[in-house]
């Protein structure tokens, strides 16, 4: 049988490298300044409470903190340059983030085979006073360096980021039912984009299972990242959950997709890439982010020719929706980020882009320069 490779999936223009002397640095102060502003954006718009926005704004932050990494990785790698989506998102392909993963199991290891950072930052001085040039091996073992010292499970964005398990309350019927909410994001192998997922879920304490109480679970967490691995519909996501643990039943369940970002390093024909192109500056952009909902309206009970059959939630679809209708969701909310000018151009040529928007558009003030 023949092997799947990963890279099988992957176009060119998926996994593109950037060309030019300074490609990269001006690549990663892009995404700087556009995550930087999508965290700012997040006190416009309306989410369902505090918790929520909690986790949205830790893992956005545990995103750039990753892009940040990266640039620490790759800031003097001539060989073996990041690879780039310029069709799905203008983010890293997604193989960067799995072997960030990898690098953060083998952290201790990799810093141990370096130079000390003293004896490095000597060498390249001695380097610069005697050759007076750049030192590029020291100076890329240096980025390396960091690069490590970097790196903590607890900071960053990774292939899976498993977030924090809240209790909401806790009453008892027939058996004790608990409320918890729980937020984990995880970076789409498809699209190569970052999705950060919250979910409220009942968890009865009675079960066939040997551990009840998901706080004690051990396999709760694995559950979850299998059950997102991808970016699945929504409703089918919430019936793997629900269907794998019978103690488990989810309430609510979000979804926020971050990307694209349409601009100066997207080659796709997507309508927004070919407006920026044609009218538009390289830091003129358009950021989308958007948020999908499912939620359960009651129970069934399954069918069963032996038993009774075990209780599943019946996940709302809202049909009158087409969008909602495709996505197999019942709610969901469109955000944009961009330029003055281009809001403008929108507002006067393509109003109805705007109009669609769950929130006005929040507009940027453009930096003198993005390599700043």
């Amino acid at each position: 049988m023949k092997t799947i490779d990963i890279n099988d999936h992957f176009t060119e223009l998926d996994r593109s490298v950037l060309a030019g002397d300074h490609a990269y640095v001006d690549y990663f102060s892009y995404l700087r300044f556009a995550l930087n502003t999508l965290l700012s954006s997040f006190d416009t718009i309306h989410l369902d409470s505090s918790l929520e926005l909690k986790a949205v704004k830790s893992f956005s932050q545990k995103f750039l903190n990753s892009i940040e990494a990266l640039k620490l990785k790759y800031g003097y790698e001539e060989d073996n340059p990041m690879l780039v989506d310029v069709t799905e998102s203008s983010f890293p392909n997604f193989l960067e983030f799995k072997r960030l993963q990898s690098d953060i199991a083998n952290q201790e290891a990799e810093f141990d085979k370096l130079p000390s950072q003293d004896s490095l930052k000597q060498s390249i001085l001695d380097h610069l006073v005697r050759k007076h040039s750049d030192p590029k091996p020291l100076l890329k073992q240096m980025s390396r360096s960091n690069y490590f010292i970097r790196l903590k499970w607890s900071s960053l964005f990774t292939e899976f980021t498993p977030g924090t398990l809240e209790l909401l309350n806790e009453h008892t019927d027939d058996a004790r039912t608990r409320t918890y909410f729980y937020s984990w994001a995880s970076y789409d192998s498809v699209t190569n984009k970052p999705f950060i997922y919250t979910m409220i879920f009942d968890n009865k304490a009675f079960s066939k299972r040997e551990n009840t109480d998901v706080d004690k679970d051990p396999g709760f967490i694995e559950t979850i990242k299998k059950a997102t691995h991808n970016s699945a519909p929504l409703k089918v996501i919430a019936s793997d959950i629900d269907n794998t643990y019978e103690n488990v039943m989810p309430k609510v369940l979000k979804r926020m997709e971050i990307g694209p970002i349409y601009g100066k390093y997207a080659f796709d024909k997507n309508d927004f890439s070919v407006l920026l192109k044609k009218k538009f500056q390289d830091d003129d952009f358009i950021f989308t982010y958007n948020t999908e909902i499912v939620f359960s309206t009651g129970e069934s009970r399954s069918k069963s020719f032996l038993s009774k059959g075990e209780l599943r939630q019946i996940f709302y679809v809202d049909e009158s929706n087409k969008e909602c209708m495709e996505k197999m969701v019942s709610d969901y909310h469109t955000y944009m980020i961009t330029s003055h000018n281009v809001a403008q151009y929108l507002n006067d040529m393509q109003p109805e882009i705007l109009k669609k928007l769950s929130a006005p558009a929040y507009l940027y003030t453009k930096p003198r320069n993005l390599n700043m």
